[in-house]
């Protein structure tokens, strides 16, 4: 009788432990960068030092403001010293700019994910920035299948889900996330980037919204996260000691529904072959003597023939952010670690590699250059520290460096006519002299970082450079002088445009759905084509081939547009990862990539 009393003991006691009330400290949206970001944040490390009854912190994205390393580190200085462990992921403000490419804020906290187990709970976190391509959410697919991977090895009996952007039309793939959380029991679903307390609802499942603990209106601020027995309350505490509780969540929920969603639908294109690869992809795609590219953002580069076939793999164990370049049958490719490396094209073997020692986040480019009383084969590299080299193809021997620009370099510098012009993040473009790396000039229409031409390749006639700024203006500025021709804010275009092959019209991709042709002479509408393709912020020139134009979209979408009358279909639906690149291959071919790695081979069907 005394054992049978005993174990009822245990058993009571283990009971009571589980349901013991917790709490924790919920951060969000820190924007640590911004006016009084800094201060605000220490002020609110400071209030939680000085509790006892908190067992961890969690923070959810937008980190720094423009996720620069500077920002990235400060903020690491001020959570390190918070007396109590913290879990951190990421959003989009830190991705968007980032001239690491992502890698420093991978660096400071080790992933871009994370997952710990307390009171029997777990917490698991998921970043959802993306890397440069605008503002709207995405888990990788890296993340999301370690979030499979990790969720079928604990089988956890209650979980907590934490994200920057909410897992609905705020994150374009959401329902995978819903889907592989639905049968682990998950309670709640945690959420930044609206700067407002609210409660929501995922699928079935409860969600919170967080305010950031900028102080806006009224004083720095953060949630406290009380978990009972059965429900969580969240109340909002500022630093003048103000509580206010807002919100009740209980803590046993349905297993919500599965949801089923086509990834792939082809409406009108020939002999199409699609590959996934499943890992994440920044860089355009390249093709080159009859073989296609695919530099992916931490697995190496894959070269494709035109049916599809895998012919090689290279894997430099790093970054790839950048776009490569072919000549003389060398392939040239770089990292955001700073390396740059040539390989043999026809087999991906490696021939040389030499440290740059700051990330390369520039589209890599190739000159005709005179060095050494030659002309060789420069290979151009811009970095995100602003800086522009060029390299010797063979050598690898610096011929000359740039640093004109203070922000990171992430388009395609355009060659042109013994020139070199670039944007950067810093608000200014740039021409300089192709052969010796001295500027001839620099352009701003403003001076604003937000507005800076620094993700909209830079196309020319000859005479003109025309460019798309994020301040949703068409600028045409004189090849020579570097003055401002004429300028157009009537078609919402955002860092997306192409010349066509006539050099007498723009094609623009405008940022609410519609598709112009323009005069290149001097910006007047010539067509509006009303393809509502949604909210599209992604740089993705379109391309021009016989009587057609093609383009991809934010929303996975290929369309084809008839230069005869104009009239639009859409061909191919790749899902709703957003489509990045889209380029011309030999024999009336196109191919398409988007950033989760599915890679699109078709003929036109036109």
């Amino acid at each position: 009788m005394k054992r049978i009393f005993s174990i009822f003991l245990i058993l009571f006691s283990l009971c009571y432990i589980n349901a013991q009330t917790y709490n924790f400290a919920w951060l969000t949206d820190t924007h640590i960068g911004s006016p009084g970001a800094d201060s605000d944040l220490s002020a609110i490390v400071e209030d939680i030092n000085n509790r006892t009854n908190l067992s961890f912190i969690v923070v959810t994205g937008d980190i720094a403001e423009k996720g620069k390393n500077d920002e990235l580190e400060k903020a690491a200085e001020i959570l390190g010293q918070l007396k109590m462990p913290y879990y951190i992921i990421g959003g989009n403000h830190d991705t968007k700019w980032s001239e690491s490419g992502g890698t420093k804020f991978i660096e400071l906290w080790n992933a871009g994910h994370f997952i710990f187990n307390y009171d029997g709970h777990w917490h698991i976190g998921l970043t959802s920035g993306i890397i440069w391509r605008g503002g709207g959410g995405h888990a990788s697919p890296e993340d999301i299948e370690w979030l499979k991977d990790t969720l079928k090895n604990i089988n956890p009996e209650k979980l907590f889900l934490y994200m920057h952007h909410p897992p609905d039309g705020d994150t374009d793939n959401w329902f995978k996330i819903i889907n592989a959380v639905r049968q682990y029991n998950p309670v709640l679903v945690l959420v930044g980037h609206g700067h407002s307390n609210r409660s929501l609802n995922f699928s079935g499942i409860p969600g919170v919204m967080s305010r950031s603990t900028l102080k806006a209106k009224g004083n720095p601020g953060y949630t406290w996260v009380q978990v009972n027995a059965d429900s969580v309350l969240f109340s909002e505490i500022d630093i003048s000691g103000k509580i206010e509780k807002w919100n009740s969540s209980p803590l046993n929920v349905s297993t919500p529904s599965f949801i089923d969603s086509v990834q792939y639908i082809n409406y009108g294109m020939s002999d199409a072959v699609k590959k996934e690869l499943n890992v994440t992809v920044s860089a355009p795609l390249l093709e080159a003597d009859g073989r296609i590219f695919v530099s992916t953002y931490s697995s190496g580069i894959v070269c494709f023939d035109y049916q599809g076939k895998e012919l090689w793999r290279y894997n430099p164990h790093g970054t790839i952010l950048s776009r490569p370049v072919f000549y003389d049958g060398i392939l040239v490719s770089s990292t955001a670690e700073g390396d740059l490396f040539t390989l043999e094209a026809h087999t991906g073997k490696l021939i040389q590699v030499i440290g740059l020692g700051e990330p390369v986040t520039s589209q890599l480019q190739t000159i005709d250059v005179e060095y050494n009383d030659e002309v060789t084969r420069g290979i151009i590299a811009g970095t995100g520290n602003g800086n522009l080299y060029c390299y010797d193809l063979y050598s690898f021997e610096m011929i000359w460096s740039n640093n004109s620009a203070t922000g990171m370099i992430e388009t395609l510098p355009l060659y042109i006519d013994g020139k070199l012009i670039y944007g950067a993040w810093d608000g200014f473009l740039y021409c300089i002299n192709s052969s010796s790396g001295v500027l001839n000039w620099k352009w701003a229409d403003s001076k604003n970082f937000y507005y800076s031409p620094a993700a909209c390749t830079p196309v020319t006639d000859g005479k003109l450079v025309y460019i798309s700024a994020p301040d949703k203006y068409i600028t045409a500025i004189d090849l020579l002088l570097g003055t401002t021709v004429w300028k157009k804010n009537n078609y919402a275009a955002w860092e997306t445009l192409a010349l066509s092959s006539d050099k007498q019209q723009l094609y623009v991709k405008g940022i609410d759905g519609d598709f112009f042709i323009v005069s290149a002479k001097d910006g007047k509408q010539l067509h509006k084509l009303e393809i509502k393709y949604d909210l599209d912020t992604t740089p993705s020139p379109p391309v021009e081939t016989g009587q057609y134009i093609f383009f991809g979209s934010k929303n996975g979408w290929i369309y084809s547009i008839n230069k005869a009358d104009y009239s639009w279909k859409k061909l191919i639906f790749m899902g709703t990862a957003r489509i990045h690149s889209l380029i011309l291959l030999e024999n009336n071919k196109i191919s398409a990539l988007n950033m989760d790695g599915t890679l699109v081979i078709s003929g036109t069907g036109q």
